[in-house]
This record gives structure tokens, C-alpha cells and sequence, in this order.
């Protein structure tokens, strides 16, 4: 394993770089950054109170492209998202939904200015979405706990900006904002629970995800 990674390490530092994008070029990244969820998770445990699925939590990812053309990528990406369930204002109610997610996608990134050393991109994909939330409910005499994983199709769109690092380097860095949306069965979480507890079905759910990309081409 060890021999692996450093063959990896040196062709990743190694191969020849370009100071633009070109068509045949290959492209490893990897990004670090934050997301929020936008709606809650579709499970009730009153007449009014609704659990959120996850408050902020930290994403990661790695992803490789071909360039079928200087403004055309296509390849695939792998990200794994952990969601912390806290509610977002203090409650008397003991109520986390910890959700962690994970992403298997085929996407092709667009980029608006190929032959520029500052280029706009927008990438998109769809494929797995993985999700496994952790059900927590203590209030009001109910104690109901679970944990349940799900499968569905996931998908992304967002925009990004990135300058090259020195005419041939090779290395860019960015920042890139993604909309997120997969959904969950909250049926899996709510089986069997206290009268109280209720799921929604099947239910979408998206986040918003902000983070700094760091790409190599050659």
C-alpha cells in the first residue's frame, strides 16, 4: 500500500503541467469545505416540531477529469459529508438527527475561459447518494433512538472560480459553491417508533456546500 501511494504522490507531482487547459489533459482535485442543509428531515415528533437533519457539517472529496475538449470535462467524483444534528436555537427538548453522507458521482465540469490563468467553471453530476442518519428524540416522556441507511440517486450543480498557480505549474486553486439534493425513506427511521414520532415517506433533501478546490492538470 505504502508503494502505491508514493507512485500516486509522484506521478501527481511529477508529469508534465501546462499553464492552460487543453483538450487530452488530465485533471486529479481535491476539496475541503462546509455545508448546511436546507430542510428538515420530514421527521415529526409533535404537531409543530419537525427534527433537522443536520445542522453545519464539514465535506470532502477527491475527483479526476479527462478534458474531452478544453471547456469540456468529464470524469468522476467521491465525497463524504458528516452533518452535526444539533437544532439550531437553544430548546428544553433533546432532539439530533447526525447525519453522514456519501457521494458517487459521474459529473463533467464546463469551464468558460479555458485558455485564461483566472477561469470560470460550472460542474454538475449525478449518480449515488448514500445517506445515514442517527435518530435521537428525548422530550416530553418519549426516548426513541435510530439509526437507518439509505440509497438513492444524488445529484449536483454548482459554480466555481480558479487561478493557476505560476504560468506551469500545473497547480490551481478555487473556491466552489455546489447545490446538493439526494433523497431518504424516513420510513427506515420511524418503524416502530412512539405514536408521536412520525416520517414523512419518502423525502428530498439538499444542501448547500461551500468549500476551496485545489486541482492538477497535465
Amino acid at each position: 500500500m505504502k508503494k502505491v501511494i508514493i507512485t500516486c504522490v509522484s506521478l501527481f507531482l511529477c508529469v508534465p503541467s501546462f499553464a492552460q487547459l487543453a483538450q487530452g489533459q488530465h485533471m486529479i482535485g481535491a476539496r475541503l469545505g462546509l455545508g448546511f442543509q436546507l430542510e428538515n428531515s420530514g421527521v415529526s415528533y409533535s404537531d409543530y416540531d419537525r427534527v433537522d437533519w443536520g445542522t453545519l457539517g464539514v465535506e470532502y472529496g477527491l475527483s479526476y477529469y479527462y478534458l474531452w475538449t478544453p471547456h469540456i470535462g468529464l470524469g468522476t467524483e467521491l465525497s463524504y459529508g458528516d452533518f452535526e444534528g444539533g437544532e439550531f436555537f437553544v430548546s428544553s427538548d433533546k432532539v439530533d438527527d447526525r447525519t453522514k453522507i456519501f457521494n458517487a458521482m459521474l459529473a463533467a465540469r464546463f469551464t468558460a475561459n479555458p485558455d485564461s490563468l483566472f477561469r470560470w467553471y460550472m460542474p454538475v453530476g449525478i449518480g449515488l447518494t448514500s445517506a445515514r442518519q442517527n435518530l435521537n428524540v428525548h422530550r416530553s416522556g418519549v426516548n426513541y433512538s435510530r439509526k437507518a441507511t439509505d440509497t438513492s440517486v444524488g445529484w449536483f450543480a454548482g459554480a466555481g472560480i480558479e487561478m493557476d498557480l505560476g504560468k506551469h505549474s500545473g497547480w490551481a486553486v478555487g473556491f466552489e459553491t455546489r447545490y446538493n439534493a439526494f433523497s431518504y425513506d424516513t420510513d427506515k427511521l420511524t418503524r416502530n417508533a412512539p405514536v408521536n414520532v412520525r416520517g414523512d415517506g419518502h423525502r428530498k433533501m439538499s444542501y448547500m456546500s461551500f468549500h476551496l478546490q485545489v486541482n492538477k492538470h497535465f
